[in-house]
């Protein structure tokens, strides 16, 4: 059985984390902010039904909310363990750089791409996933759409794609570029 003040504590750590004041919370979740405020100072336990519509709420489920200890503690991933995958026909490599945030509904990635290359289209990402590229070295050529992007070294773009997406090194020299996806607000998978 969880303390009522561990979750009081979790859902106010979760609520802070994604920048919400009470009032946001209540709006999201259809609970008042008096409650809200009460169970995150633990004087009062909710019912199941409205820690779930504030789990909902705060993108996240009632067992993770439950169960939530705060900060995972430092995680060091070595260049030789995280996951990569090398297109042998390209050169083009792609690298995970911080798998641990995956389950809080963001990919960190490195991308290189060799001189003259390209990822060739990819299909859209489904609505509500917001996406930001940050150039390392190199010039970058994204193509959004219809709409294409020239970038430098480190020129940054961010951009909701639900339209289809290239990235393209036209110049002479390897590029380069960071890419963070937050799917924390997209629509679920049907």
């Amino acid at each position: 059985m969880s303390d009522p003040a561990d979750l009081g504590s979790n859902v106010r750590r979760r609520r802070l984390a994604r920048g919400l004041t009470l009032d946001q919370l209540a709006c999201a979740s259809g609970v008042s902010p008096t409650m809200l405020s009460e169970v995150e100072r633990s004087v009062k336990n909710p019912t199941v039904k409205l820690a779930y519509q504030v789990a909902r709420a705060l993108g996240c489920s009632l067992t993770d909310l439950l169960e939530d200890d705060g900060a995972p503690p430092p995680r060091v991933v070595r260049a030789a363990e995280r996951r990569s995958l090398v297109d042998p026909e390209t050169g083009i490599a792609r690298h995970a750089l911080s798998p641990d945030l995956l389950r809080r509904g963001l990919e960190f990635v490195a991308y290189e791409l060799p001189a003259g290359q390209s990822t060739g289209e990819m299909d859209p990402n489904r609505a509500g996933i917001v996406e930001h590229v940050t150039v390392q070295s190199g010039t970058l050529t994204l193509r959004l759409g219809g709409e294409t992007f020239e970038l430098g070294p480190d020129d940054g773009i961010t951009y909701g794609p639900q339209v289809a997406v290239e990235y393209r090194n036209d110049g002479g020299t390897p590029c380069s570029f960071l890419l963070l996806s937050d799917s924390t607000q997209a629509f679920p998978i049907r």
